[in-house]
């Protein structure tokens, strides 16, 4: 399905400029935009629950062109699970620290290497976009 297929390349990277939107914005000043979202709670929120909710759908919808089910999308839809997960992460340290010592260990590891995280996303999406027929991607 085409229209999917957009709207994963859009979320993961809308999601991938927002995570790293202070570092982005600094770098590049035309990302600066980014820097203003990471500050509203509610846009991250909206960009992270879109990009869970996507990466997850996206493991059962194919590409165009796409034969294998799971594998063909795997890491467009990887890419968003993992950066929408920690965009909510990032939102709700309180829940995060009720969760207990595993979550919190994960937590800190995703959120200290936020930054490669979000431009490998980016590389992804940007990957997804030019090869939409390439499996695995």
């Amino acid at each position: 399905m085409l229209q999917f297929y957009l709207l994963s390349v859009f979320a993961n990277l809308m999601a991938s400029l927002t995570l790293a939107g202070d570092y982005l914005g600094e770098k590049l000043p035309f990302l600066g935009c980014f820097k203003e979202v990471r500050t509203k709670r509610s846009a991250r929120m909206t960009i992270g629950i879109a990009a869970l909710v996507v990466g997850i759908i996206k493991l059962f919808v194919l590409a165009p062109g796409e034969h294998v089910i799971i594998v063909g999308d795997f890491l467009p839809a990887a890419a968003g699970i993992i950066i929408g997960a920690i965009l909510l992460a990032e939102i709700n340290p309180a829940k995060v620290e009720q969760a207990g010592e595993p979550i919190r260990k994960i937590s800190r590891t995703a959120l200290t290497y936020r930054v490669p995280v979000s431009i490998a996303g980016i590389v992804v999406a940007l990957l997804h976009f030019l090869f939409p027929e390439m499996a695995v991607l």
